[in-house]
Formats: C-alpha cells, sequence, structure tokens
C-alpha cells in the first residue's frame, strides 16, 4: 500500500510514545504523559509514535513535570517531600531502577544520605577499615568521589604508624566489624574516638555512620 503523496508516513526512526515513556522509567496513567506532550506541541494525541530526534526533549520535559518513585515506603516518603517542595507530581516508576529516589539499589540511596550527613557535617575524607572486597569495590563505586575514601584491607598486617597517619588524615574512621577484619588490624585504631559498626552491609554501614555523626542533643 502506498502512502498518498501529501502524508508522510512513520520514519524508521520513529519510536512509539509508549515504549519510550517506559524506557525512560515513567509508568502507571501513560496519557498525562501525553497531555504535557501535548501541551509543549512536542506530539498530538493522535499520533502513535513520536521522532527519535525529540526523545532528550521528552526526557527534560518529563523530568521537570514528574518525579518517578518505586514503592519502597521509604522513598515514597521521600519522593513525596522532594515532590511538593520541587512542585512535581508523583508517578510510578516504570521498574524498580527507574525509581528518582533509590534507582533501584538500596545502597544506593543509603549511600547518597551518608555523602549528605558527611557534607553537612563538613566531612569530606572518610576512612573504613574492613569489610570484603567486593563491598570496599561497591562501596567506592557508589560515592564515586563526592567523598575522599581510604579503604583499609582488614586482613592485611597494618603498622601502627599507618594507622596513625588514617586516623590523622580523616573526618571519620570506622572500623566496619563482623566482616573480614582481624583483631591485629581493629586493635590499632582502639581508643581513636573511631566508629565501630557491628553490622554487615553498605546500607547498615551508612546509616551507623549518619547515626554516629549526629550531633548529641543535651540534656533538659
Amino acid at each position: 500500500m502506498k502512502v498518498p503523496a501529501n502524508r508522510k508516513g512513520p520514519s524508521p526512526a520513529d519510536l512509539p510514545k509508549a515504549e519510550l515513556f517506559h524506557a525512560l522509567g515513567y509508568g502507571g496513567d501513560l496519557q498525562r504523559y501525553e497531555t504535557v506532550l501535548e501541551e509543549a506541541k512536542l506530539s498530538r494525541p493522535d499520533r502513535i509514535n513520536i521522532a527519535a530526534s525529540k526523545k532528550e526533549a521528552v526526557a527534560g520535559l518529563l523530568r521537570q513535570r514528574f518525579l518517578k518513585v518505586c514503592t519502597r515506603p521509604a522513598c515514597r516518603r521521600e519522593a513525596e517531600a522532594s515532590a511538593q517542595r520541587e512542585g512535581r507530581q508523583l508517578v510510578p516508576a516504570a521498574k524498580p531502577g527507574a525509581c528518582d529516589v533509590c534507582g533501584g539499589s538500596p545502597n544506593q540511596k543509603a549511600v547518597n544520605d551518608l555523602v549528605a550527613a558527611c557534607q553537612g557535617r563538613g566531612w569530606t575524607r572518610l576512612c573504613v577499615v574492613g569489610g570484603s572486597p567486593a563491598s570496599r569495590v561497591e562501596l567506592q563505586a557508589l560515592v564515586a568521589g563526592r567523598l575522599q575514601l581510604r579503604l583499609v584491607d582488614g586482613t592485611r598486617a597494618r603498622t601502627d604508624k599507618e594507622a596513625r597517619a588514617d586516623l590523622a588524615w580523616a573526618h571519620c574512621v570506622v572500623l566496619w566489624g563482623s566482616t573480614q577484619l582481624d583483631h591485629r588490624v581493629s586493635n590499632l585504631y582502639a581508643g581513636s574516638g573511631a566508629i565501630q559498626i557491628a553490622n554487615r552491609g553498605i546500607a547498615a554501614l551508612a546509616g551507623e555512620i549518619i547515626r554516629a555523626g549526629r550531633p548529641r542533643q543535651a540534656a533538659a
């Protein structure tokens, strides 16, 4: 079937709008996104597809108007506060990884909170003693350069001089217990004011550092 000369058929580069919304992480009622595109004159409701060249414009517009959130209660609470503050509308994330709060990773959310708490206290250098090699690699990746990290292998011999250098360098030193942390290493930091954490997991580590770093309220 030939397309009439005065009417354009869909271009091979066109994208189905429903697929685009999902790819950008937006779920729920798609009509709300259609309405926003129509108001911005990026598309019309009778068009199933949209030009691929408009993808970035669509992404930017939806980001201004909507805040995607997963089903986690903690994410929902934070998203509600952010949406109200920023004048955006809460919408369901099409998949957990699309959540604007946690990005599908409780560890990422916890580390984001940790970074914000450290920055609020003026802490820019964090030394963590212990943890598995995989945990240290993940923590480094999640912090993504927002804090200076010194991650000490708790299974390798360390000198008293090296431990003193860590303590002098860091704004906060953490002994990550219940992980790969030998007493011969942890004892070098004992009595120094280092935060001792007994829970495994990056989210637990972040939460304990945040709690330990909060200023204590004076007794009434």
